[in-house]
């Protein structure tokens, strides 16, 4: 599987970007202060302020980093798959290791502490996910892996608001239930909801496929 990573040049600026994004992953986005970004870069907070308002500005930059990689990933999963399954697969491989690395209560923290950073997800979520969804489900009817009766606005706005009910703390409390291990249960439970008894077998064949690759 080919991964996109964003080359972060030398400058200033993007040093910031990458060690905030690290400290936010691993710590979540309220555990981490603007002094905290600042020693550990081992620079002053004059410095930090010169490319960065204040820690929304931060955090809004990063954020809209994270989408745009994202959504570079989910384009070049749709331009290798080699049908609407193959490429269901890809995201859910991309899921269990882009959560598997990240604190679960940044999510709860930008939704809360940041309104800002916030609308881009949401915007991210409501457009470009949705549209992506709508995209495959009709590629997946057309090949017969997925089942003729599914009306594809009912559910890619269903499997939208599955997507924001992993994020929900009161459904899966952190540190109850793991974010990775959640999304995956979640994306398989949609896949086998969605598939004609053809795609359920593609999907048994390609996680098959998959375990043993793990193994």
């Amino acid at each position: 599987m080919k991964k996109v990573f964003f080359v972060l040049h030398s400058n200033m600026k993007n040093r910031i970007l990458e060690k905030a994004t690290e400290l936010f992953t691993r710590k979540g986005i309220r555990g981490v202060t603007m002094d905290d970004v600042a020693k550990q870069l081992s620079i002053s907070k004059k410095t930090l302020y010169q490319y960065f308002g204040d820690k929304d500005d931060l955090v809004e930059t990063v954020v809209k980093l994270q989408i745009a990689m994202t959504q570079q990933n989910l384009k070049i999963f749709q331009e290798q798959a080699i049908n609407a399954v193959d490429e269901m697969i890809l995201i859910l491989e991309f899921i269990n290791q882009f959560f598997s690395k990240r604190n679960p209560t940044a999510f709860h923290d930008l939704q809360k502490y940041h309104p800002n950073a916030w609308k881009h997800f949401l915007n991210h979520k409501n457009n470009f996910l949705r549209k992506s969804i709508e995209d495959n489900l009709k590629w997946g009817l057309k090949e017969g892996l997925y089942r003729k009766d599914i009306d594809i606005r009912i559910i890619s706005r269903l499997r939208m608001e599955q997507v924001e009910a992993v994020f929900n703390d009161d459904i899966f409390p952190t540190p109850d239930f793991n974010l990775s291990e959640v999304h995956v249960h979640s994306m398989k439970f949609y896949m086998y909801g969605i598939t004609s008894i053809k795609g359920h077998q593609l999907i048994n064949e390609c996680l098959l496929k998959l375990n043993k690759k793990k193994t």
